[in-house]
């Protein structure tokens, strides 16, 4: 109830804001302030490395070939984990299991954890998808922050990652 009302008085400051200076020049300032921090060499610098780091994971001679999605960014205790790859390239790649070398890891403790797999070679072939469930339940996993990797062979050697939360 106490958000609701801070949500409440915080629209009720903005309006007054904008009637007050006028819309115009409030949505500018807005607008500039916007401005500013893209232009923060720190920000731009992060940005670059963050495109970088997913560049180098996910290419093959300079074109996208894997991505890896969860169902939604957040998860409860105890509830299935849906972890979705997919192969965007035009060539086939090559699973070391048929989870597709997935690692799940707890961030801040650095616990790691599988899923369950047949010992096989996997193949995913352009524009096709894979989804794997982690029941997380059965390996007592604890809130917090987790990365999903998966990984080919070393043939290919891509690897691809997510980020999700767990929640108690």
């Amino acid at each position: 109830m106490a958000m609701g009302l801070v949500t409440w008085v915080a629209i009720a400051v903005i309006v007054l804001v904008a009637i007050g200076l006028g819309v115009g020049v409030f949505f500018s300032g807005l607008i500039r302030g916007a401005e500013i921090i893209g232009q923060n060499p720190a920000l731009q610098n992060a940005t670059r490395e963050a495109q970088e780091f997913v560049t180098d994971r996910t290419e093959i001679d300079g074109t996208d070939v894997l991505t890896i999605t969860t169902g939604k960014a957040t998860y409860s205790l105890g509830e299935p984990v849906i972890i979705t790859a997919r192969n965007i390239g035009d060539r086939t790649l090559t699973f070391p299991d048929s989870a597709l070398g997935l690692e799940i890891q707890h961030v801040e403790s650095g616990q790691k954890y599988s899923v369950a797999a047949a010992q096989v070679i996997t193949e995913l072939a352009p524009d096709e998808s894979k989804t794997i469930t982690w029941e997380q339940a059965d390996d007592n996993a604890p809130a917090g922050d987790y990365t999903s990797t998966v990984h080919t062979t070393a043939e290919h050697g891509v690897s691809a990652q997510v980020s999700f939360k767990i929640t108690g």
